[in-house]
């Protein structure tokens, strides 16, 4: 049983009527947590559960742009039915106004032509992928072994990628802002009339191995060994490579050398505005997270020249476009199962769905509506000291099948949604800051935990924010809970949940969510609380009051 508290002030909370409670208390500074109750025989501590109203509320489409990841998919998810999703990157110059080869195109123009063409041009994008540390016995010529963070589902099957050139200019400004506000692009958008020129597009299948480039020379004084097929002269972490159609490249960049197109990042973003990367699997069992940040074209050519004995030779280079300009994700869902729907838009319902992408959220009021005033009349009586305030969401494992289980998020996170910001238990100065995500703010929590003896639960600490409202120093809010693949970014964006026939206008329907939430892949199913057992949702309080006498 928790006992903390310190100083001479009283808090108080009181029973709602129904089944929702919250608290009020004397205005004076407190600390609720860490410190042990001096038990002096005229307290006793008890703990308490109540009721929360909750609301299942879907998604219309979420802003995709500036996103730390981005997803490629065709995934039929076990609860919530199938998911496809695309993007595209808007390409940048290495270097603007580029020089191929040795000569600018002004000199070539006056001293000869080095005739550049491409021989190959290849798309990478890399995995989230950590390198494991324990190589002892590995050949260092051989592929590092790697552990693959950012595949879900059968990651062994053949898919079909396509690569092509996208023709939507992806503005950095919001001309409805007169240019002051930045763009925002959203995951509901069709992108198919700016799709044209098909780049690449064969059956793939993933190769979780480090890649190897083996393009360096022969040691002349080894008689046994060729390292240059034996001794890797480049190499990269997993992920996508794939060769493009160079002929489009030749003519798109080799041949503009020199051109205004080419002088400027700006009049690049212009010319050549994006490609698009799409996938199709036959079974809908594959989903991918990117890290396109660090995505590259390489273009690699040969131009003619000359040795130092004025002899005609051949050399080569390359040239490398990022992906760092505007990114883009389009997330199509397929219509939700009815028995899913059914717990939409009604309060009191026995399930709660929450799914990261352009999927679902819960909404929580914790007062449902009542007058804190009135609400707060039988704990002031009663003089209740408020030690602990959780809300703990146990998963519907009877809902999941085994494979869903296996695509349960790793963390929840909730945050006031009425002022579009965190939760003041977020920011406990006690709370750690390692960053990595599952030993941060574990005071604040919401991280999975399998091991419970209850069964699977996320449990969330709001002492404060309850604390709070009890002083009068805010209001009651709407809350909403998401999942996360960042506990650390609580950055949020423009979303547009579903036409409920409640809003008049698209603006009514706009609300913040959390951008980390739009990355994660993972969904779940949790009790509402209506859900007839003792694991439904609610509010746990851990309390002291005066001894009656």
């Amino acid at each position: 049983m928790k006992k903390i508290f310190k100083g001479s002030y009283m808090l108080t909370a009181l029973l709602v009527t129904g089944s929702v409670i919250f608290f009020t208390a004397c205005e004076r500074d407190y600390n609720t947590i860490g410190v042990d109750l001096i038990d002096d025989g005229s307290t006793v501590t008890n703990s308490v559960k109540y009721d929360v109203f909750t609301y299942n509320r879907k998604l219309e489409s979420v802003r995709t742009d500036g996103l730390t990841a981005y997803q490629l998919s065709d995934f039929n998810q076990p609860v919530y039915g199938l998911e496809q999703t695309s993007f595209v990157g808007q390409m940048l110059l290495g270097t603007t106004d580029p020089t191929f080869g040795e000569k600018s195109q002004i000199d070539e123009n006056a001293e000869g032509q080095e005739n550049e063409r491409a021989t190959a041009v290849y798309l990478y994008i890399p995995f989230f992928s950590t390198a494991l540390t324990d190589t002892t016995d590995l050949d260092e010529n051989e592929p590092k072994p790697y552990r693959i963070d950012s595949i879900y589902g059968n990651r062994n099957t053949p898919f079909t990628l396509k690569v092509q050139e996208y023709t939507k200019f992806l503005r950095d400004l919001d001309p409805g802002s007169n240019f002051q506000d930045a763009q925002e692009y959203f995951s509901s958008e069709d992108p198919t009339s700016f799709v044209t020129t098909v780049l690449y597009e064969d059956s793939y299948t993933i190769d979780e191995e480090e890649i190897l480039f083996f393009n360096g020379e022969d040691d002349p004084d080894t008689e046994d060994e060729d390292e240059s097929v034996t001794v890797p002269s480049e190499r990269l972490s997993p992920g996508i490579w794939v060769e493009l159609d160079k002929q489009f490249f030749q003519e798109k960049i080799l041949d503009n050398e020199g051109a205004s197109v080419l002088a400027s990042q700006n009049n690049f973003k212009e010319f050549l505005r994006g490609l698009y990367i799409s996938m199709e699997s036959a079974n809908h069992e594959l989903a991918m997270l990117l890290n396109v940040a660090n995505a590259y074209v390489e273009i690699q050519y040969d131009y003619d020249t000359t040795n130092d004995d004025d002899e005609a030779v051949v050399e080569n280079s390359t040239f490398k476009l990022s992906l760092n300009g505007n990114k883009v994700n389009y997330i199509d869902e397929a219509a939700y199962p009815a028995t899913v729907l059914d717990q939409f838009n009604n309060a009191n319902a026995s399930n709660l769905y929450v799914r990261g992408g352009s999927g679902t959220y819960v909404e929580l009021d914790m007062l449902g509506g009542q007058d804190p005033d009135v609400a707060f009349q039988e704990a002031e009586e009663n003089d209740w000291l408020i030690n602990e305030a959780n809300l703990v969401f146990y998963v519907d494992e009877e809902s999941l099948t085994e494979e869903s289980k296996l695509t349960l998020p790793k963390r929840l996170y909730l945050y006031d949604l009425s002022n579009e910001r965190v939760l003041v238990d977020y920011n406990n100065v006690l709370d750690t800051n390692t960053g990595i995500d599952s030993t941060t703010k574990t005071i604040f929590g919401g991280i999975l935990d399998a091991d419970n003896e209850k069964g699977i639960q996320y449990k969330f600490r709001i002492t404060e924010y309850i604390n709070d409202i009890i002083r009068k120093d805010s209001t009651n809010t709407r809350l909403a809970l998401t999942t996360t693949n960042s506990i650390l970014n609580s950055t949020n964006v423009s979303a547009y949940k579903v036409q409920d026939g409640s809003a008049e206008t698209d603006e009514d329907l706009k609300i913040k969510i959390p951008q980390a939430s739009i990355p994660n892949q993972y969904g779940t199913v949790l009790f509402g609380n209506n859900a007839g057992n003792d694991k439904k949702l609610q509010l746990e309080i851990f309390y002291t009051k005066p001894k009656e006498d």
